[in-house]
């Protein structure tokens, strides 16, 4: 492909060179736009986006240098040889403007055409979650019924209570999120209520503690109390805050030394109720591409995650926003507070 680009940009530059050389010997008048023209479409095709106005304006000049050092007047009138070169350079500055906006208008179908390739894969992850949903459902009640069986059964010391009531908690939240993406695929209208963020909060810092455990994290939760309620889906909401928690904890979990905590936090801000998750980690190169889909630095990462938690805020007409800290990183999640209208 280099050595492509290179043929092109020393054709263009040869041509226009062996036109001006050619154009010394004839008179070639105004016929001369045609070679220069030739030149500046070939150097276009070169990589540097310079390339194509900068052999344009070499020929721009070669044009009236020309008259310059061997006039080609003869009989003509002196205004009808500048005349001639003035179409030549006219010619010239067409085919270098034509030429830039062909190439902006490829690098615009390639961004559409890059467009279309996410969305195809945007559709295949939905017809993928439609049928996870409905192959994971069935198990996931099963489990969840034979834990609950297990503690109704009786005999069990209180640590295996515990983990089985723990078992059947999260087999039930796991359903509900399953039931949660069934009903986002399929456009199905969820149930909506107030919400306490805190107690969003206590459920995934508590889902996620085994987690803080193996990556040696100290996770420190901060609640604002009292907190209002915000109104939304809660299994939604808590999977913004799990994504963030869990995006904190791997941070940490890769820097090799020094402290690893995460902090997770409540507050009020007017009339928002504010989630904040700041960490101790490796940073953010880019706070904000971190929003883009398909883009990650996991190496086995599917770049969806902080996409889909932003799109989830905006959809309780809340923000999510990122940003680099000395040492880590910190994002902020901005819902509306929620407030009882009277009856």
């Amino acid at each position: 492909m280099s050595a492509r680009i290179d043929r092109f940009a020393a054709l263009s530059v040869a041509l226009a060179a062996a036109v001006f050389a050619i154009d010394l010997m004839l008179p070639l008048g105004v016929a001369v736009a045609v070679p220069y023209a030739f030149a500046v479409l070939l150097a276009q095709a070169a990589a540097p986006r310079w390339f194509g106005p900068a052999v344009a304006g070499l020929c721009l000049v070669l044009t009236f240098a020309k008259m310059g050092l061997v006039p080609d007047r003869g009989t003509t009138e002196l205004w009808k040889v500048v005349a001639n070169r003035c179409l030549a350079a006219l010619a010239i500055l067409v085919t270098a403007v034509l030429g830039v906006l062909r190439r902006r208008a490829e690098a615009a179908a390639r961004a559409r055409e890059a467009e279309l390739v996410r969305v195809a894969r945007l559709a295949v992850a939905g017809e993928l979650a439609t049928a996870l949903a409905h192959e994971l459902n069935q198990p996931l009640a099963a489990v969840y019924l034979q834990a609950d069986l297990a503690v109704r059964m009786g005999g069990a010391s209180p640590e295996l209570r515990a983990a089985l009531d723990e078992i059947a908690m999260q087999a039930r939240r796991a359903a509900q999120l399953v039931r949660a993406m069934r009903e986002l695929v399929r456009r199905e209208p969820a149930a909506r209520g107030p919400v306490s963020v805190n107690d969003v909060v206590e459920r995934v810092t508590r889902l996620l503690d085994w987690k803080a455990r193996r990556a040696g994290a100290v996770v420190t939760v901060r609640p604002a109390d009292p907190l209002p309620l915000v109104y939304g889906e809660a299994v939604r909401l808590e999977q913004v805050v799990f994504n963030l928690v869990q995006n904190a904890i791997e941070s940490v979990a890769e820097r090799p030394a020094g402290p690893r905590g995460v902090e997770v936090s409540t507050a009020t801000d007017g009339e928002w109720v504010l989630v904040r998750v700041s960490d101790t980690g490796v940073g953010l190169a880019d706070p904000e591409r971190v929003f883009e889909q398909f883009y990650t630095t996991k190496p086995d990462g599917m770049g969806m995650g902080l996409a889909i938690a932003r799109s989830a805020a905006e959809a309780h007409g809340g923000r999510l926003t990122a940003r680099a800290l000395d040492a880590g990183a910190a994002f902020e999640v901005a819902l509306p507070a929620y407030r009882e209208e009277p009856a």
